[in-house]
């Protein structure tokens, strides 16, 4: 049931984009043209510019703080400034540091080449992206830019709420120039903002050697992707003016790893005063000790298995210095701190990735987020958010309702599932996307409202009404999935389907454009106000916050008419509603409930071996 079609993109492949191709449904590749930019720019030398944009020589030229940028108009008339850098570049010396001021340049700045990646491996998230060495890693280290949509009349005078975009891929891959937010700006009278960050190993890493002697707070944190996302807001605050933007009225807005950022800036007491408003679609939150970012596994506290200096011992052993990882241990210990910064930063960006991935996956557990006390609390963002410690700014939470299909899909054994009892494929994904809700969402939500009743808002985004593609119905695959949400958000069927003629069934087209139309609406409202409420428009459904108390308003859903519409509903997960649903299901298969019990109460920590054996489950 994997099927390959050659396509050609508009625009190069966004995060969302695994709602196809991780589908195995299509192989892509990139028509697009090289540009080279002019050197006045101290930006990349090679970036690639986005196709239907067309030059003027007036309404975007623009002078920020840092020198003048001519811009482009779109197809739609709204107005881009891309790839504008707001730090210097990450190289060399500045490889692990918190984001530099970026140094002011002479002329006009050419704005209209796309945003490079940062460094990942290559991926169904970065089709399209050159590989000119074939080392199976794209995107470059000089990669700090951010990109500006503004509506065609948007004007100074009259200034317009900002919409902060942070992209997803796991903090391991993805990037801002997947992400067109002019058909948002233009239809609902914002601006949107899309930043890049540092990703993986090279946004998070953190040990003594890299710091510069008396480092302290965000300097010494390793949290030098976090940084960049605040440093990207400094930059809003400071120059979004020029474009018509407010910068007292500013909403965060991720997805996925995006949204786990939005929550980080929620609890960073660096970002206070930044943002006065978020969205998290499909996020959640989670961070770990330094320690354990640090430290051998051995060590106590112990590290995790990919900590820095568990990555020196494996440098030290492929270079030949060691043949055992006592032996590397050995000799890191007889070095100097000098001497492992000289061998950390000698490491070209993909070979030090390789260290964490040899297999080159997209994703890879490198450390991330640490609770260093400056950028991060030495806490959870959970307990933050559970004790009040955070910016009580209004918030939308919000999952997918079948948000684990597209990963399902690609294990062969629930493929098979998928062919011959698509019921049970349905089944059995519901539990870990109704875990995902129960995170992501509700525990949330019961956290937050009680510190800021009235302004926390929570959405369930349930359309399904894809197309049928040779005999595969791509509603039961695919569904309400991870991911697919964001081209209704972002009004741009290019953003997360690769070929629109597949995916979508021509008849449902219309509803699904109605939908995005009222997504769109609720999103821009709560940017002006702080409340969806009914949408920009005034024409939709009250969206009602979040109330504590059963039988009380909880969360929105999303859907088309046909399938009974957006609507408020009083549902909410537990981990006792889960734990019920799941004891009452029939599964066709009980070695399907075994596999889905083990997942769900394994992630819950509530693995119950007594009641695994009961239900005839085998370890």
């Amino acid at each position: 049931m994997a099927f390959s079609i050659q396509c050609t993109l508009k625009r190069r492949v966004t995060h969302c984009t695994l709602t196809a191709l991780a589908l195995g449904l299509i192989a892509c590749s990139d028509n697009t043209p090289e540009h080279t930019i002019s050197d006045n720019t101290a930006a990349s030398a090679e970036q690639n510019a986005p196709t239907q944009l067309n030059s003027t020589e007036d309404t975007t030229v623009v002078t920020i703080n840092d020198g003048t940028i001519k811009g482009i108009v779109q197809e739609n008339g709204s107005r881009a400034w891309l790839g504008i850098p707001y730090a210097q570049p990450p190289v060399g010396d500045l490889r692990w540091k918190t984001p530099q001021p970026v140094t002011p340049w002479e002329g006009t700045f050419d704005a209209s080449k796309n945003i490079e990646p940062c460094p990942q491996f290559a991926s169904v998230l970065s089709e399209g992206i050159a590989d000119p060495d074939n080392d199976g890693v794209v995107g470059t280290e000089d990669c700090l830019y951010l990109s500006v949509y503004a509506p065609s009349d948007a004007s100074p005078d009259k200034p317009l709420p900002v919409m902060y975009w942070i992209f997803g891929g796991g903090n391991n891959s993805g990037y801002a120039g997947d992400y067109n937010g002019g058909f948002l700006a233009e239809q609902e009278d914002v601006i949107v903002v899309a930043v890049n960050y540092r990703l993986g190993a090279l946004g998070w890493f953190i040990h003594d050697a890299i710091l510069d002697e008396g480092a302290t707070g965000a300097d010494a944190s390793g949290n030098w992707a976090t940084v960049d996302t605040i440093r990207g807001l400094e930059w809003v605050r400071d120059n979004i003016a020029a474009f018509g933007g407010d910068p007292n009225n500013v909403t965060i807005f991720g997805e996925s790893a995006g949204a786990s950022n939005v929550l980080t800036l929620m609890v960073s007491p660096m970002a206070k005063g930044l943002f006065h408003r978020a969205i998290s679609e499909s996020g959640g939150g989670s961070a770990m000790p330094m320690s354990r970012a640090i430290n051998f596994t051995d060590e106590s506290p112990a590290g995790v298995a990919l900590s820095s200096k568990e990555i020196i011992n494996k440098i030290l052993i492929r270079d030949g210095k060691a043949s055992t990882r006592e032996g590397a241990k050995a000799v890191q210990a007889s070095l100097s701190k000098n001497d492992i910064r000289e061998l950390l930063y000698s490491e070209p960006a993909a070979s030090f990735l390789k260290l964490y991935n040899p297999n080159s996956a997209r994703n890879y557990a490198s450390p991330k987020k640490t609770m260093d006390g400056t950028v991060l609390l030495h806490e959870s963002p959970m307990e933050s958010l559970a004790k009040g410690n955070y910016h009580q700014v209004p918030i939308i939470f919000g999952t997918n309702r079948d948000e684990r299909r597209i990963y399902m899909y690609r294990e062969p054994k629930w493929q098979a599932v998928l062919k011959t009892d698509p019921e049970e494929y349905i089944r059995v994904a519901k539990y870990s996307s109704d875990l995902w809700k129960l995170r992501a969402v509700d525990a949330i939500a019961r956290s937050a409202v009680p510190h800021q009743s009235g302004s926390v808002f929570t959405y369930r985004y349930d359309w399904d009404e894809q197309a049928t593609y040779k005999g595969m119905d791509l509603s039961i695959a695919i569904g309400a999935a991870h991911a697919t949400e964001m081209a209704l958000v972002f009004g741009d069927w290019d953003i997360g389907f690769v070929n629109k003629d597949i995916l979508y069934d021509p008849e449902t087209i219309p509803a699904r454009n109605k939908l995005s139309q009222s997504m769109m609406s609720y999103w821009a409202n709560f940017a002006y106000t702080g409340n969806p409420g009914k949408g920009r428009d005034g024409q939709q459904v009250e969206w009602q916050p979040w109330q504590a108390g059963e039988n009380k308003p909880k969360m929105i859903i999303f859907d088309s008419d046909a399938d009974g519409g957006i609507r408020m509903s009083n549902e909410e997960m537990t981990a006792d509603s889960i734990r019920a649903a799941f004891m009452a299901e029939e599964f066709s298969d009980e070695a399907n409930r075994c596999a889905v019990y083990r997942s769900t109460y394994t992630a819950l920590s509530s693995f119950d071996e007594e009641e695994f054996f009961a239900l005839g489950c085998e370890l």
